[in-house]
């Protein structure tokens, strides 16, 4: 069964009038009438549709009669969506527009039965008023964007006048007064059109000549009757709203009735855009028309536009006149097109549907994982949408939404033109052929093209190899469905998922669902691959997988740039050389950094040296080193003798890695450096074109990566390992040959590890340095004497005579030994705090175990103990410690020493010091038994026990003395500055100075006691001098104040007020008693603070009185009397007489204080 077989209407004779776009104007030619019958014929008046036109007739109906106006009615929905359709199928219906051979529009079109009884209801209406009418069209047609003038222009289009405004009001006035079919027949019979004579209305001489024999009177000649008619009806650039109210009337007036009209303004948010002054004059002239009395109620303006109103701020002006929304949805625009072209027969379904069910594998799986892949509701359309898939329509719809560029392509859920199409193309093919995806590609081609969508290079290459073989013919359509997939966003929101892959590339191009698929998908890939190579694509690695994008100009460049690298190492093997040597050694690295070799209970970590010398390196039996050489270098034989002819005692591993897949790797490193060096070379790109070609080169290079990690992978497996000797390694991987091999060595090179294996030296080491050595060797399970155990031994036979801690440290940590730094130092302090060692730092002093610290222990020299402590000097020896508050329990005087000679250090700081204190005593004894250590400092201790104690308590007792006279000495120093400047500061200071330069502070009798008690005297007696001269003169100013008159008019509390404000307070008597007392009252006023409060206290006194006369008298004026020197009575008599003048001239204004 073919394809065509299955529709009702077969795609090969139906035709597609109106090429699936309507066109909302009033045109009757016979062509348009040919495109509206279709479009009657093929209307689908359901959900939306029906529902959308009962709700406006029925509003309609209702208010007509009524004072209510009526609604506009604004229809909404996505570019190509039916709102034009719907928007003209009203319009004709409206007036039920007849056509040639008598049927009418409603008896054309398949109405439901209530818009068909809505419709009927109007023409009944009707006949009440002036019939029915209708206009319609586009704002931006005409009338240079002036919205009164392009309604009228419209309107007066539907009723037959001129589009142009002084035009029409010709015609209107000829026919008002019966002159129009006289003027135009003259016109007409002078065999010149009567639309484009009157385009040229002020010049025309045949309608001039026709007026004057209509009307003769109107002028004398054709000038004047030009002149006339200019004056009459003079072009306009606007109209008022009366005007236009008036224009509409006259137009379509019919014997004093308006009729119902209705008027459709088609894309009316296209034409408002972000104009504001548009909207709000179409808010203007909707309303104006509404609300008119002239045309009762009768007028219906209805819109169009993408949008609903509230969706744009310059469209929500407009909800107050378009109150009636109707919004237009997918589901009824796709069931146009289920019903107008992919509609079935009947018995077709059956066969059809069996088609899809068995398929239905094959379907699903189709873009998996993308926002438009198969889920189950497909099922319920996917028999309807045949030979289209519901998963294609989708990814059809995503594509044309963003290469639409003008809107001229529209959506394809109603485009029928393309569905149309796509029915023709798989009409004459086997029931199972199915509309590929790339198939939107010739369709929207060329004006993807026009629109600069794509490059007129791409279109031209895909066209070029969609006329060759079968090959070029699949690259062919993979590029257009690359280009297209290319141009979808790839933002968080908008990404579908659908990318260029191998996989979805095929998930697109199924076109045939009962045979083929398995091979397309399988040559996919390969013509992917080869497009690639020669530059036509550029694949790149992502998420999604490898995906391709077509090749730009600056890739090009970039892929130029690649070659041209390729080409420079091909010319220079050295370098691919050098890097196929850095991979071989990378790897081998790589591989040993996976070995962990220890040693022994302790697990000691032991390290394996990498070397890719030419020869084993000198130091090989000190070290395990892995020696490694490759058959590009070495051949196998060679490297075999090298093994086997090493002494077996050696640590030494043998690595060989083989030549293999020389030439391939060879290439794959030039592929991969070539990559390199591209991106290197071309950096970061700032465009979107670069960035894709960064990605593209950056796939290549990983595909190059992966292609030499592989060929690395098998040269590798061939890898032997062999120990010195000659004896092979056996391991499922290089890492663990070198494992089995490197634990083998270790045994080889460290023989004497065992002696010293135990993980718990380092508690030795705590041990000795916290409890004395005694037992430190019990933590490794040893009881026996210190310098017994084995490892201790064998540190005592190197250190001979003495020996540094660094050279004993690099003993025993190489080899044969290999000991841990635990056990080494941990030995060390146990011999140490067991007597058998003697340690001294670098300037000489003895160190304990205590002492010694661990960071310093490689400056540290270490020598064999000779001196001898009997028990019985030891008891003797903590009889010294506790007699000097030191606590030393049995077996710890050898610890308690360090707190022994910190008490006396402590004590002789004490018993001296800085003068005037006497010099601290002689302290040479302690000096030297803190430069000892172990035995020779418990000797040196036991010698001087008897001249230790007394020497430490005659320390502590002049410690003592001095705490108690510095405390008099500071209170000396004290008395000494505030006495300076005294008569007896001087002699003071004297004294205090020899005591300073005699170091006599410990002198006696004290020579301090008797000068702080003088000196207390003075200050005391000089205290009370200065305070007796305050009091007299605060007494004679006080009784001053007391007597003058005005001060005496003052209240208590006024006097008080006064005085407390100048802080003059009856001074009390000082308290002087003690020194503390004495120093206190210093500290607080000193003597000459004491003479400057005597001095204030006349003028203190003074400002007291001059504020009692001002409240007393506010007028009263202060005079100064100028100062003068007086030589004679002469000089005075003048002067008196000068004052007296200023002062009665001061009377004569007001009272007067001098």
């Amino acid at each position: 069964m073919l394809n065509r077989e299955i529709y009702l209407n077969d795609p090969l004779e139906n035709r597609l009038a109106n090429n699936g776009v309507a066109e909302v104007k009033d045109d009757l030619s016979e062509q348009a009438l040919n495109t509206l019958r279709y479009e009657l014929k093929t209307f689908v008046c359901e959900g939306e549709y029906q529902a959308g036109m009962d709700k406006i007739l029925s509003t309609y109906l209702r208010n007509l009669g009524s004072n209510h106006e009526q609604p506009g009615v604004w229809i909404s929905g996505f570019f190509g969506s039916g709102k034009s359709h719907m928007a003209k199928m009203l319009r004709t219906l409206w007036v039920d527009q007849a056509f040639p051979d008598g049927l009418t529009a409603r008896h054309i079109a398949n109405l439901p039965q209530n818009v068909a009884d809505a419709f009927k209801e109007l023409s009944i209406q009707s006949r009440r008023y002036g019939g029915l009418h209708a206009a319609s069209g586009t704002l931006g047609a005409g009338a240079n964007n002036n919205v009164r003038l392009a309604l009228l222009g419209i309107i007066f289009k539907s009723a037959g006048l001129p589009e142009q405004y002084h035009q029409a009001r010709f015609v209107l006035w000829l026919k008002e007064q019966g002159y129009f079919d006289a003027v135009k027949q003259a016109v007409e019979d002078a065999g010149k059109p009567w639309e484009r004579e009157l385009s040229k209305l002020y010049v025309s001489p045949l309608i001039a000549n026709a007026l004057l024999r209509a009307y003769p009177d109107m002028a004398s000649d054709t000038q004047g009757v030009h002149q006339l008619l200019k004056g009459q009806f003079p072009t306009v650039t606007d109209v008022t709203n009366d005007q236009m109210v008036q224009a509409i009337s006259d137009a379509l007036d019919r014997e004093g009735q308006f009729p119902l009209t209705l008027v459709v303004l088609d894309e009316v948010q296209q034409y408002v855009g972000n104009d504001a002054d548009r909207a709000h004059m179409i808010q203007e002239v909707v309303e104006t028309c509404c609300k008119h009395s002239a045309f009762g109620h009768r007028l219906l303006f209805i819109a169009t536009g993408q949008n609903a109103l509230s969706g744009m701020t310059n469209l929500q002006r407009l909800m107050g006149r378009f109150q009636i929304p109707i919004m237009l949805s997918d589901t009824d625009v796709e069931s146009v097109i289920r019903k107008v072209i992919l509609q079935k027969f009947e018995t077709a379904r059956a066969p059809v549907q069996a088609l899809l069910t068995k398929h239905l594998g094959e379907i699903s799986r189709h873009l998996r994982g993308t926002k438009v892949e198969y889920h189950q509701d497909d099922e319920k359309v996917m028999l309807a949408d045949y030979p289209l898939l519901p998963v294609r329509r989708r990814f059809w719809e995503k594509v044309l939404r963003i290469v639409d560029t003008t809107g001229t392509v529209s959506q394809l859920r109603n485009q029928l033109k393309v569905i149309h199409e796509a029915a023709k193309a798989t009409a004459e093919k086997e029931l199972g052929n199915i509309v590929p995806g790339d198939f939107i590609y010739q369709q929207i081609a060329p004006n993807l093209l026009q629109t600069g969508v794509i490059s007129k290079e791409d279109y031209e290459r895909i066209a070029e190899l969609s006329a060759g073989d079968n090959d070029q013919q699949l690259q062919s359509r993979l590029l257009s469905l690359i280009l297209l997939i290319g141009k979808l966003p790839t933002d968080s929101i908008s990404d579908c998922g659908v990318r260029a892959t191998a996989d979805m590339l095929a998930d697109l191009l199924v076109d045939n669902l009962n045979q083929g698929k398995d091979e397309l998908r399988a040559r996919i890939p390969v013509q992917l691959e080869a497009m690639a190579k020669n530059g036509q694509l550029m694949a790149m690695e992502t998420s999604a997988g490898v995906e391709y994008r077509l090749q730009t100009q600056e890739s090009a460049q970039w892929y130029d740039t690649f070659r041209q690298q390729e080409a420079d190492l091909r010319g220079n093997m050295q370098r691919v050389e050098n890097f196929r040597i850095d991979l071989l050694h990378k790897q081998i690295k790589s591989e040993l950094a996976k070995v962990r070799v220890t040693q022994g209970a302790c697990k000691e970590n032991r390290q394996v040296i990498a070397c890719f010398d030419a020869e084993v390196p000198k130091d090989a039996s000190q070290k395990i080193y892995l020696w490694v050489q490759d058959g590009w270098s070495l051949n196998e034989s060679s490297f075999l003798a090298e093994a086997r002819k090493a002494n077996p005692d050696l640590p030494t591993l043998y690595l060989y890695i083989p030549a293999r897949n020389r030439s391939e790797l060879n290439n794959a490193i030039i592929h991969q450096e070539a990559a390199d060096a591209t991106l290197s070379l071309r950096g970061m790109p700032n465009t979107v074109a670069g960035d894709d070609a960064r990605k593209a080169m950056e796939t290549r290079q990983r595909d190059a990566q992966k292609q030499v990690d592989q060929l690395l992978k098998e040269i590798l497996s061939g890898v032997q390992v062999l120990q010195a000797g000659g004896a092979e390694v056996d391991g499922n991987s290089i890492a663990e040959r070198i494992q089995a091999g490197a634990q083998a060595s270790v045994v080889r090179l460290y023989r004497e590890f065992d002696m010293a294996d135990s993980p718990h030296w380092a508690k030795v080491y705590d041990r000795a340095r916290k409890d004395g050595g005694q037992n430190a060797l019990e933590a490794v399970g040893f009881s026996g004497d210190t310098e017994k155990h084995p490892v201790c031994a064998s540190l005592l036979r190197y250190i001979g005579a003495s020996k540094k801690g660094n050279e004993i440290r690099d003993q025993f940590a190489a080899a044969p030994y290999g000991w841990q730094q635990d056990t080494i130092d941990g030995a060390l302090f146990a011999l140490v705090a067991a007597g058998v060692l003697r340690a001294t730092d670098a300037s000489g002093n003895a160190l304990t175990a205590q002492s010694l610290e661990r960071q310093k222990l490689t400056q540290s020299t270490f020598r064999p103990e000779t001196v001898t402590i009997r028990p019985v000097d030891l008891i003797k020896i903590r009889g010294l410690i506790s007699s000097l508050g030191i606590d030393c329990p049995p077996g710890e005087e050898q610890a308690r020493l360090p707190a022994l000679i910190n008490l006396a250090r402590e004590l002789h700081y004490a018993a001296g010091g800085e003068a005037p204190a006497p010099a601290r005593p002689d302290a040479s004894l302690i000096d030297e038994i803190a430069k000892e250590s172990g035995n020779t400092q418990l000797k040196l201790v036991l010698d001087n026990k008897d001249a230790i104690k007394p020497l430490l308590d005659t320390w502590r007792s002049l410690g003592e003395q001095l705490r108690v006279r510095r405390s008099d000495w500071d209170l000396l120093q004290t008395l000494l500055r505030l006495s300076k400047g005294l008569a007896f500061g001087e002699k003071l200071s004297g004294e205090v100075d020899a005591i300073k330069s005699n170091r006599s502070l410990l002198a006696e009798p004290n020579p301090l006691e008797s000068l702080i008690s003088t000196t207390v005297s003075q200050l005391r007696e000089a205290i009370n001098h200065h305070f007796r001269a305050f009091q007299t003169e605060y007494q004679k100013r006080q009784a001053e104040l007391v007597a003058d008159s005005h001060w005496q008019q003052l209240s208590a509390a006024q006097q008080n007020e006064l005085l407390a404000r100048r802080g003059l307070v009856e001074p009390e008597a000082l308290s002087l008693g003690s020194r503390e007392e004495v120093i206190d009252s210093l500290e607080t006023t000193s003597l000459e603070q004491w003479t400057d409060r005597k001095d204030s206290l006349a003028a203190k006194f003074e400002s007291a009185r001059q504020e009692a006369v001002k409240l007393l008298q506010p007028k009263v004026q202060h005079v100064s009397l100028p100062k003068r020197t007086f030589e004679n009575e002469a000089q005075l008599r003048q002067w008196l007489t000068e004052i007296e003048a200023q002062l009665l001239a001061k009377l004569a204004e007001g009272p007067v204080m001098v």
